[in-house]
């Protein structure tokens, strides 16, 4: 599926054409109504093209190309009807002739037709079958396909593809590649930061925690509440409303939008999650187009974790993150140079050596072979003199621990067994560095390597969204607020070595929780009070809600008190089954749900913050499977600080994040080696 080889396609002059950004042409068809279609971007009753219609590209930006036919019979009784054994694809620009693709990318021999099948759920009924008692089955549908793998245009101009697959059957995408713009103010360097989760609500509820207030006015705001630009950023993925981290930080690694798990490639129906198309990420470009440009990634999840991984690999499967950890060394095949990011941060070191790492070689013996500095605690990254050396970080297994047991619960960390190294031993909190460290140490390595070529990084506070999605909102405000800490304390390092004026800072998120605050509570009262309307008359609202009881009285950015008499009434729009008496849990992030043997989800009886199963029962509107709160629809916010940043107002979609980094890097054209 893989062996198709290099493919360039050099067209002499640019065309006037559309920009990203632009909307779509009203003669495209609309995305059709449901919940279960057949597959993902594929309106045709049979054909799918990938990159789908509409899709947009610099020019010279690699993709790959792949048609699907898919054959069915919506009567599961019947047999299978045999795969397409035959189909014609073609090009045009600018609505000229249609030219076989094979020639107009200048493929010599024809890519084979691969098949398959998959089973096409249908319908909710069908989708739940063994709970509702009915005999129906999924649909199988046989697939034929070709893939071609790496082709790029370098002409902008209005593109159209079209599979023939019968006399009078045909479907077509269209395709932008764009006009190269030159930027106002080049940045030398950008920081992109990710608030993973995170909408306006928990930005205003940071605010409250975090900034001192006399007669309801706040003395300051938070740091990037001061940047020069806001925007806000359109979330929804290709084929589905709500979003998720891997095909949202996709979205702004590629300037394309993708499915749910996607990273850096289109969901095609094959089972291999490492054959589906795939399209250039922002950090492949910049090593091919401005290759002495120095490349960061830093998180405080797990590396291989959906938003880290966006930026270094490509898979339908976030998932994978043995063969995730391989990429980000060694790329995958028939592709573009791998990324090889200089610094990269994070947790997940057991995907590094050990039974999870790929084929369970040992990455660390790997990236030290390949000139990484290898450091596995805070001390040891604080310490670290090799500036100019590559920089890997590894601080534990799994996701790194939050702000309150790095900060204030260290003793949660006690027997863990969490240490990089995979020797059985503890990783402590008090061990692990946070979101400053890293992003600050990184700067240092990055600022050495980059040198005025500059740089690009990405930093991830990545438990905004882990603990919102298990309605842990103080462990939430922490996390948020390390990050805004991060920015304050990144903008005077960028000013002390002189790179503030160079650089763009960028915060954003990758997708919106439905969290918002409605007032507040007097948590001792609801502690004291076992019936039910006297819990819910602990909650204030309109002119009862007053101010909480948070204060910053030592400068350093974070309350002083986390336990505070009146707390914030908070919630989101979603949720399994569970009871809330909004406390904080001072022995471990909080767990609301419990799973039964039937496998349903519901409150757990041992929860601290939900009063011990004993607080304001909250009923689940949620699916029976699921046991967290999930992702909403909603915009999320885009400040901007820096040259260019007058390219991130106003309201566009996620894909065009890419577009815009690009101009503002002034990577969007073919450089002159290529």
């Amino acid at each position: 599926m893989r062996g198709v080889a290099l493919t360039v396609l050099s067209l002499a002059t640019a065309a006037t054409t559309v920009l990203a950004g632009s909307k779509i042409s009203a003669s495209r068809p609309a995305d059709p109504e449901g919940q279960y279609p057949r597959f993902g971007a594929c309106p045709d009753p049979h054909a799918c093209i990938f990159p789908p219609d509409v899709s947009t590209f610099l020019p010279g930006a690699f993709f790959d190309l792949r048609v699907e036919l898919h054959a069915y019979d919506k009567d599961t009784s019947k047999p299978t009807p045999a795969p397409y054994k035959e189909f014609k694809t073609v090009i045009r620009k600018d609505r000229g002739d249609w030219v076989d693709i094979n020639k107009f990318f200048k493929i010599k021999s024809t890519p084979k037709i691969e098949n398959w099948t998959f089973d096409w759920v249908d319908s909710i009924e069908t989708q739940f079958s063994e709970y509702l008692n009915n005999t129906n089955k999924p649909i199988e549908v046989a697939v034929a396909s070709r893939a071609w793998r790496k082709l790029k245009i370098t002409s902008p101009g209005d593109y159209e593809v079209k599979v023939e697959y019968g006399p009078k059957k045909s479907y077509s995408a269209k395709y932008t590649i764009v006009e190269p713009k030159k930027p106002k103010k080049k940045a030398k360097n950008v920081i992109l930061f990710i608030s993973d989760g995170t909408n306006v609500g928990m930005v205003t509820a940071a605010r409250a925690l975090a900034r001192k207030h006399t007669s309801g006015k706040y003395e300051s705001l938070l740091t990037f509440e001061d940047f020069d630009h806001l925007g806000h950023v359109i979330t929804n993925s290709i084929d589905s409303l709500v979003t998720d981290s891997a095909n949202s930080a996709s979205a702004y690694a590629t300037g394309h939008k993708a499915s749910v798990n996607c990273l850096g490639v289109y969901a095609d129906s094959s089972a291999d999650p490492f054959d589906d198309p795939k399209v250039e990420l922002l950090t492949e470009l910049i090593r091919r187009r401005q290759p002495k440009k120095a490349i960061g990634i830093v998180s405080t999840a797990y590396g291989q974790d959906a938003t880290p991984a966006a930026w270094t690999s490509h898979t339908r499967r976030r998932s994978t993150a043995a063969e995730i950890t391989d990429q980000i060394l060694h790329g995958i095949g028939n592709w573009t140079n791998a990324v090889v990011p200089d610094v990269w941060l994070a947790g997940g070191a057991e995907y590094f050596t050990g039974s999870k790492a790929l084929n369970k070689k040992n990455y660390y013996d790997i990236f030290k072979k390949s000139g990484y500095n290898l450091v596995m605690d805070k001390k040891s990254l604080l310490a670290n003199k090799k500036k100019n050396d590559k920089l890997l970080g590894v601080f534990r297994t799994g996701n790194m621990d939050v702000w309150f047991e790095r900060n204030l619960f260290s003793n949660n960390t006690v027997g863990n067994k969490a240490h990089p190294s995979m020797n059985g031993a503890d990783a402590l909190g008090s061990n692990q560095p946070g979101l400053s460290d890293m992003t600050l140490s990184a700067l240092e390595v990055l600022k050495k390597r980059g040198g005025k070529d500059g740089f690009f990084m990405m930093s991830e506070a990545a438990s905004v969204d882990k603990q919102l999605h298990k309605f842990d909102f103080s462990r939430a405000y922490a996390e948020l607020i390390e990050l805004d800490v991060t920015i304050k304390n990144t903008i005077k390092w960028l000013k002390k070595n002189g790179e503030y004026e160079d650089t763009l800072i960028l915060l954003t998120a990758d997708h919106s929780h439905s969290y918002d605050v409605y007032g507040s509570v007097d948590s001792n009262y609801i502690m004291t009070h076992d019936d039910a309307n006297d819990m819910r008359n602990a909650i204030g609202t309109s002119s009862q809600a007053g101010w909480p009881g948070y204060f910053d009285n030592n400068g350093d950015g974070f309350p002083d008190n986390w336990f505070p008499k009146v707390v914030l009434a908070a919630g989101t729009n979603n949720s399994p089954d569970r009871h809330e008496a909004f406390q904080t849990s001072a022995k471990g992030p909080r767990a609301p749900t419990v799973e039964t043997e039937e496998g349903l989800y519901i409150s757990n009886p041992k929860d601290i913050a939900g009063k011990l199963g004993r607080g304001i029962h909250v009923e689940s509107n949620l699916p029976i499977h699921e046991d967290q709160g999930q992702h909403s629809m909603s915009d999320v916010f885009m400040y901007a600080n820096g040259p260019s940043a007058d390219l991130f107002k106003k309201t566009y979609e996620n894909w065009e994040v890419f577009f815009k980094i690009a101009e503002a890097l002034d990577i969007q054209r073919p450089g002159k080696h290529e």
